[in-house]
């Protein structure tokens, strides 16, 4: 059984005359913050990635950095296209495959990505569960890769900062 923790990136900039290409949109000042606040509730509740994946989008990897220092991550977080958005479910679960030798894995991407993947991994267990990914939500997911079920745990609301079970 696999932990997977899905993350939502926090808040970023918008697109303007700065900003032209979605790719490079950056955590703001509150992203920044709010991401250290969500981790701090993940430090809480002993959560320890043994490894963390993130889209390659920088939004998304500083999520992940920020996530990665809160949480006492030492080692490299690594990228994966896959997390990049638009990517299809079979292509994410093939990332989760390649990586199932680890016991706990945190994957930081977009939504509308997110829902959909952290739905279709508990919705034979789960189907009534829905996910509303906010900026830097995360969701607890206990995922079987023999049997290909997963099981929903939680998730972390950030707007409201509650844990649903």
């Amino acid at each position: 059984m696999i932990k997977l923790f899905i993350i939502r990136h926090g808040v970023a900039a918008d697109l303007d005359h700065e900003i032209a290409d979605e790719s490079y949109r950056y955590l703001t000042v509150h992203g920044r913050n709010h991401c250290k606040i969500i981790a701090d509730k993940l430090r809480e509740l002993k959560v320890s990635p043994d490894i963390i994946i993130s889209s390659p989008l920088v939004r998304a990897v500083q999520t992940a950095e920020i996530f990665a220092s809160v949480l006492g991550y030492k080692n490299e977080i690594k990228t994966a296209i896959e997390l990049i958005g638009g990517s299809p479910f079979s292509r994410f679960l093939s990332l989760i495959r390649r990586n199932s030798h680890y016991g706990n894995i945190a994957l930081v991407g977009h939504a509308p990505d997110v829902n959909e993947y952290s739905h279709n991994l508990v919705k034979e267990s789960s189907p009534a569960v829905k996910f509303n990914f906010k900026n830097s939500s995360v969701c607890r997911i206990d995922y079987d890769i023999q049997k290909e079920s997963g099981k929903f745990i939680w998730f972390l609301d950030s707007e409201k900062l509650n844990l649903i079970q």
